[in-house]
């Protein structure tokens, strides 16, 4: 779900090929030589984050996302700045969370990193 902050829309999902839109090859927008090298072997409308209206707070990070069929889809590792205060109390309509897909790791796993031993795995293969 997006969300509106300050007159600007959030869109809930980035993909792969948003990071390359943002690659300026300078810090803070520099990849690793490695994601350099694997972007055409990504899928570009891979969706790498996901912002949700879970209530977290500082210490969640790795905590797993969950879909509606109880599936996990993601990892979280950051909020805005609302969910901060999601110790004392929580805004749906401002607190959110920021998780990187399951389905980014995996790519990035078998694309950028070649771990296709792990990839196996993740997939029970």
């Amino acid at each position: 779900m997006s969300w509106t902050w300050r007159g600007e829309t959030v869109a809930p999902f980035t993909h792969f090929k948003g990071l390359y839109e943002r690659a300026t090859g300078q810090d803070p927008f520099a990849l690793a030589p490695r994601w350099v090298a694997a972007e055409g072997k990504l899928n570009p409308d891979t969706v790498f984050d996901i912002s949700s209206s879970i209530d977290i707070t500082g210490g969640n990070s790795g905590s797993p996302l969950i879909d509606a069929k109880g599936r996990v889809i993601g990892a979280v590792f950051d909020g805005n700045i609302h969910s901060l205060g999601g110790s004392f109390a929580y805004d749906g309509a401002l607190n959110r969370g920021v998780a990187v897909s399951t389905a980014a790791i995996t790519e990035a796993l078998d694309k950028v990193y070649g771990d296709e031993t792990l990839v196996k795995e993740l997939k029970g293969e």
